[in-house]
């Protein structure tokens, strides 16, 4: 079998048993909706607060439950191989390492995508977001956004897949990783809610773009080593 129906295969079966169990997709819906309650309700206890400051903080506050839910993900990337005892199952199969980093890629970027979606017309009401020109260079700045922090989250799970302490791994290897990603997408966004700026915008998407690339590309370079460990 080819690498990319392995990984369609693979993925599809992680996704039936999310979307079966729905533990992974509840835990991340709620945190991201109860996020935004809970900044918009600290929003309106700020008085005297400029319109750049609160279009700052409002996309500040975007990309903080866009971070904090995707981390929410990564700890369940490899789970079920993990409890399960299964991982070297998985090993065994005759697929190539590349195949499973990529399924668990995708499987991830589904998931977000989903919680995303729902979280995204939350935050628009709550968090009183509002979009200039065109909303499809929004969409690409919070999709590339999203991808380049998937991705590296993806990358966190897979160094952390033999951790004993993954709680206190993910985190610490996983921060570091994407602040230049997640400063560069709040700028992005600003630019297109405050300043209107287009052109940096879409600059700024093409960082978070290569960043997705470069990272991914030498993991599935160094996966057979990484995972093999």
């Amino acid at each position: 079998m080819s690498i990319i129906s392995d990984t369609l295969n693979m993925m599809k079966k992680d996704l039936v048993l999310e979307f079966r169990t729905k533990e992974t997709l509840f835990s991340m819906g709620l945190f991201s909706f109860a996020a935004v309650l809970i900044f918009s309700s600290l929003f309106k206890l700020i008085e005297d607060v400029t319109l750049e400051a609160q279009y700052t903080i409002s996309t500040a506050a975007m990309w903080f439950i866009i971070t904090f839910t995707i981390m929410l993900g990564v700890n369940s990337v490899f789970s079920r191989e993990t409890q399960k005892n299964s991982l070297y199952s998985l090993l065994s199969l005759p697929v190539k390492p590349q195949a499973i980093f990529l399924s668990k890629l995708l499987y991830l970027l589904v998931i977000v995508g989903v919680v995303e979606f729902f979280a995204f017309i939350v935050a628009i009401i709550f968090l009183n977001i509002s979009i200039q020109g065109s909303m499809a260079v929004f969409i690409l700045v919070l999709v590339l956004g999203t991808v380049d922090l998937t991705v590296a989250g993806c990358i966190v799970s897979l160094l952390t897949v033999y951790a004993k302490s993954k709680t206190l791994a993910v985190p610490i290897l996983f921060f570091p990783l994407i602040i230049p990603s997640i400063i560069i997408a709040a700028d992005a966004t600003k630019n297109l809610t405050f300043y209107y700026d287009p052109m940096a915008a879409l600059s700024n998407a093409l960082i978070l773009f290569l960043h997705a690339i470069i990272i991914a590309v030498l993991t599935l370079l160094l996966v057979e080593d990484l995972i093999s460990e």
